[in-house]
């Protein structure tokens, strides 16, 4: 499948693109995270320990990619898209959103004197991939670029959380916003500056993002 590129902002490099996964490849993405969902959980500041909270509510679930083969077929695609090496990817999360589930602002990237720098740097760059239509809501808004993306099924997101001296980029601030009517799916991966080395599995499941 040939990757389109829909719409490009320069200012955190977003690019929303259709075309890396199908309809049914995004089914079977779905039905690989609907088993072993957990509440998705938060880390604050840089602190290393994550925490349920309201400002966040979905489930997640990191599906092995030695079990489902789609998996390591997206982890490739997504390498020769970005044109990072695929060890630096942290493992393939799938994000489930019921009505009224959202991700209140965040970022993607960690603070200074973070522990989790020291796991192959920072959060250099997101990849979302939408796995379905949302009826009503579910957005990705970024507020400081004044952008807005709409589930769709097949389309997904690049863009990048830090900049030239991998800090936290101010303008890659973004957030899910409540689902309306429906539900949503997506799959997410950061790509960190070095090699990452993947978590024990009683940690893959939990997403370390920053609150405010």
């Amino acid at each position: 499948m040939a990757v389109k590129i829909l719409a490009v902002n320069d200012t955190i490099g977003l690019v929303h693109f259709s075309g890396l996964l199908s309809p049914e490849e995004c089914t079977e993405l779905i039905a690989a995270g609907g088993s072993h969902a957990k509440p998705s959980e938060v880390i604050y500041g840089v602190s290393d320990v994550s925490h349920e909270t309201s400002g966040r509510r979905s489930t997640v679930a990191s599906p092995s990619a030695d079990k489902y083969p789609i998996i390591k077929a997206v982890r490739r695609r997504i390498s020769l898209f970005i044109g990072v090496a695929e060890e630096n990817q942290e493992p393939l999360q799938v994000l489930h959103y019921t009505r009224g589930g959202k991700y209140d602002i965040h970022y993607d990237s960690f603070l200074e004197g973070s522990p989790q720098l020291e796991n192959g740097g920072n959060r250099m760059l997101t990849v979302l991939l939408y796995l379905n239509d949302v009826e009503q809501g579910g957005w990705t808004q970024f507020p400081h670029i004044m952008a807005n993306i709409v589930p769709n099924v097949g389309t997904g997101i690049l863009f990048r959380n830090t900049d030239a001296q991998n800090l936290q980029l101010r303008e890659s601030l973004h957030a899910g916003l409540p689902v309306i009517d429906g539900e949503k799916w997506i799959a997410s991966i950061w790509i960190r500056e070095k090699s990452y080395t993947a978590l024990p599995v009683d940690q893959t499941d939990k997403i370390s993002r920053r609150t405010l």
